[in-house]
């Protein structure tokens, strides 16, 4: 007997057992047999929702992508971020904004393999220009600033900006004598200011805002900084 026989076979066993069952029943009865084949063809289809998905956003246009670490005290999930700056943005249906905030970078070892997963993809996505900026702390900012390459914030804001954030920007001085501004103090962005967490003294960590060298969309990381504080 081959495949297509022993289907027919079952069907016609299967309609003979539900014909004389009510709705109510036959619902019953699928489900309590064949449970297992309905969750599996649940899960393929998510499974195969998911991958469309994922084809048909790596076909867009990514506008700006940036990365969240260290966000000990969820200042800024990037989700919802990421679906709030895009509404402000006339985005066609072929763009998107990409925000990231599960990277964490651990200086006191104790979760490496994590810490060198995040340390690999921020330098990958630094070295192939991909990465438009991090939002960091204050101890991570002091573990790059020296041997991470990083944009001059005086260089790349217009002079609107720079004049109305010169408050908020980081200088380093490096090996050579030379001082640029590597970074940005977000306490005054809408992300802090005015949520309760820049008066919490849980909150131990101050956070920072750079552009990696080759930033490559700086008009977009000119438009985030203008909505992230209101300018």
């Amino acid at each position: 007997m081959n495949l297509r026989e022993r289907f027919t076979r079952w069907k016609a066993a299967e309609g003979a057992k539900l014909r004389p069952m009510s709705p109510r029943q036959r619902a019953g009865y699928i489900l309590h047999y064949y449970r297992f084949w309905l969750m599996g063809l649940v899960l393929l289809l998510a499974v195969g929702f998911y991958i469309g998905d994922a084809v048909v956003q790596s076909q867009k246009e990514i506008l700006l992508q940036g990365f969240f670490t260290n966000d000990e005290y969820n200042l800024f999930p990037a989700e919802n971020i990421q679906k709030d700056y895009a509404a402000t943005q006339a985005l066609t249906r072929r763009q998107r904004i990409v925000f990231d905030d599960a990277l964490y970078i651990d200086l006191g070892g104790d979760a490496s393999d994590y810490t060198s997963a995040s340390n690999g993809k921020l330098i990958a996505y630094t070295l192939t220009h991909e990465l438009d900026f991090v939002v960091t702390s204050d101890e991570v900012l002091e573990y790059y600033k020296d041997t991470f390459p990083m944009e001059d914030l005086e260089a790349l804001l217009p002079a609107d900006l720079r004049e109305a954030l010169a408050d908020q920007l980081f200088f380093n001085t490096d090996a050579d004598g030379k001082t640029t501004a590597i970074a940005l103090d977000m306490t005054q962005s809408r992300f802090v200011a005015g949520t309760g967490a820049d008066a919490d003294p849980n909150v131990q960590h101050t956070y920072y805002f750079f552009v990696p060298a080759g930033a490559p969309h700086p008009e977009q990381i000119v438009q985030f900084l203008r909505y992230s504080f209101g300018l």
